[in-house]
């Protein structure tokens, strides 16, 4: 290890030596090779293109898929003392041309980019001026068709490789099979490239697969003792919030997160904190979030793939200590993970509506290709034109799929505004509320987040919408972004059906990847091999032996009817008998109990009389 090398990993990281893996990717870098670096979730990938940029003249560039992701990583350089910056979202030309140029003789080290923002032909000039020292791709495999979460976008991100053709490039990802390796190897058109695959291996998590047909009780019982950093994944938005409140009635301190609750930071501060150390959660949490301690990662619902299931599980134990990833399954999971699957396969005439829609809200002419980003909101548009939110969300992605256009989020909705100085609030809330609570609104653009205002108010939002519309056209009211919660950029003109042949043509594509990922999701949770085995080979990687630690292997081991022998003694002394007594009779540890009587309850041998306590049948 260099001087240079070590002295920045002290600085910057505080570490005195690298995670496996990294060294020989950021030597790779240094000596300016291609590199494809495979590390699991929480193997610092991160570090392995920000050092070395640190160490290599001019800014590193990086493209990656969320706003939320580029987000935490600029702030955590940020908080480093190193400038890093973001684009993000539409924005007018000038004000683009006015921060590509702040980040060109700004001495910043790093750009974020979203692969639609990096195929600007602005963004691409001020880049081959700037003359970048190394290019990043982060979640590359969002690059392969053969990925969990293709992103058609990142097929276009060659385009910027072949304009900056002599600086490395690193491609680095958490979850990639074999397959997906090779294709990201190719589309990228890596050099040569120092292959760095790290272990799949998580040897300190126990992997648990418990059939339960009261997942409420199993959930609360494999929580306890309480107070351990946990997080329990659900499917929707409306189980994330009934599930943490049935736990919170239960003793746990939990709280909910998913795409729409309000508050995001103070509950995710409050969860880091401890202070509810139980997140109930849609996939929309752990991306980005790095909490070294989580004991527990639950899954009340079957995950939509095997790699997000391994994302998700990987957000336990990464300081090394013992944790359980459970995985509980009814017998209905798996017609309701196909149902859940297939209901982001939009038929046919849904296709073809929505974009006849699209077309009228943005007034976009046959044969026309608006060239700028559009600002955009949801659930504004599919109430203009009566239709379901979901299925046009999943319209919208079937679209960016067969790259008509590209879709932008945002992790909050967006609105800036600057109120006049003579706006009237009489009779009216919302004006009223804006001028007292916002300071400078009158002087300057602010941001404001309108969802939450029209809630304190009282007033539905689309009033809230229409009554600042009208404020705008009559001179009372400049606004630049009103309530949006995404962007879109049209990739292909308006050709009505032409446009639309591919994206239909791709339809039952569609539908055999969702089966092939619903088939990978129940075979792992119906094998009776062990569960490392099975997660290790779907990612390529042999184990020689079972880790004799999971619930298959358990069951395999005879202890485990050991427990079951000696908790059926127990509980024929007495009535009824508490988990907190039996596990402290058990000569066995806590987990052990509580599995053998998940076993014993699933086989009707034992019932429970009130929350943790059981009795024979």
């Amino acid at each position: 290890m260099t001087v240079n090398v070590k002295n920045t990993l002290k600085t910057y990281w505080n570490a005195s030596e690298f995670r496996t893996g990294q060294y020989e990717a950021v030597s790779a870098v240094l000596d300016r090779r291609d590199c494809l670096v495979v590390l699991p979730t929480g193997g610092g990938k991160s570090l392995c293109y920000q050092l070395p940029a640190l160490l290599l003249p001019g800014i590193c560039v990086v493209i990656s898929p969320l706003i939320a992701l580029m987000s935490d990583q600029v702030e955590g350089l940020q908080k480093k003392g190193i400038r890093a910056m973001h684009l993000s979202g539409p924005m007018q030309e000038d004000d683009l041309v006015r921060v590509l140029d702040n980040c060109k003789f700004g001495n910043f080290k790093f750009l974020y980019l979203s692969p639609e923002r990096a195929q600007h032909p602005l963004v691409q000039a001020h880049l081959s001026q700037m003359q970048p020292s190394l290019l990043a791709i982060d979640e590359a495999h969002c690059i392969s068709e053969w990925g969990h979460d293709f992103r058609p976008a990142y097929r276009e991100i060659i385009s910027l490789k072949n304009l900056l053709p002599d600086i490395p490039t690193i491609a680095v990802t958490a979850t990639a099979t074999a397959d997906v390796r090779d294709d990201i190897c190719t589309s990228l058109k890596l050099q040569s490239p120092e292959k760095i695959i790290g272990s799949f291996d998580r040897p300190n998590i126990e992997l648990r697969v418990v059939p339960t047909s009261n997942k409420l009780e199993a959930i609360s019982a494999i929580l306890e003792p309480k107070g351990m950093p946990s997080i329990v994944y659900v499917g929707t938005r409306k189980s994330a919030e009934l599930l943490s409140n049935h736990l919170n009635n239960m003793g746990h301190k939990t709280a909910y997160f998913h795409g729409g609750s309000s508050d995001k930071e103070l509950r995710i501060t409050n969860w880091m904190q401890e202070k509810t150390p139980v997140m109930v959660a849609t996939t929309a949490f752990g991306m980005g979030i790095d909490k070294a301690n989580v004991k527990r990662v639950v899954h009340a619902t079957l995950p939509f793939s095997i790699e997000q299931y391994y994302q998700e599980v990987g957000r336990c134990g990464r300081n090394g200590d013992a944790s359980i990833a459970t995985l509980f399954v009814a017998p209905e999971d798996q017609k309701k993970l196909w149902d859940r699957l297939m209901a982001s396969v939009p038929p046919r005439d849904a296709i073809q509506n929505v974009y006849k829609y699209l077309c009228l809200y943005f007034d976009i002419a046959y044969g026309e290709l608006p060239q700028e980003m559009l600002e955009f909101n949801l659930n504004l548009f599919c109430q203009r034109y009566n239709v379901n939110p979901k299925t046009t969300f999943h319209v919208l992605e079937l679209l960016e799929r067969g790259q008509v256009l590209s879709l932008t989020q945002y992790a909050t909705p967006k609105t800036s505004l600057k109120l006049e100085k003579n706006s009237n609030p009489q009779n009216d809330v919302l004006i009223d509320y804006l001028l007292r609570n916002t300071g400078g609104i009158t002087e300057r653009m602010q941001s404001v987040n309108l969802h939450s205002i029209a809630k304190k108010c009282n007033l539905p939002l689309q009033q809230c919408v229409e009554l600042l519309k009208k404020m705008e056209q009559n001179g009372t009211a400049e606004i630049q972004q009103l309530h949006v919660d995404s962007a879109i950029q049209f990739l292909s003109p308006r050709e009505d059906k032409r446009t639309l042949i591919n994206v239909l043509k791709q339809l039952d594509d569609f539908k055999r990847e969702k089966k092939r990922l619903a088939d990978s999701v129940w075979d792992y949770c119906t094998t009776t091999k062990c569960y490392r085995k099975k997660l290790l080979n779907y990612f390529g990687e042999k184990a020689k032996n079972s880790c004799q630690s999971c619930s298959n292997c358990m069951k395999n081991n005879t202890s485990i009817r050991v427990v079951v022998q000696e908790l059926k003694n127990l509980l024929s002394k007495e009535e009824t008998v508490s988990l907190n007594q039996l596990a402290l009779e058990s000569k066995h540890s806590r987990e052990n109990v509580i599995e053998a009587l998940n076993f014993l309850i699933n086989e009707e041998l034992v019932v429970q009389e009130k929350i943790n306590f059981y009795r024979l049948k």
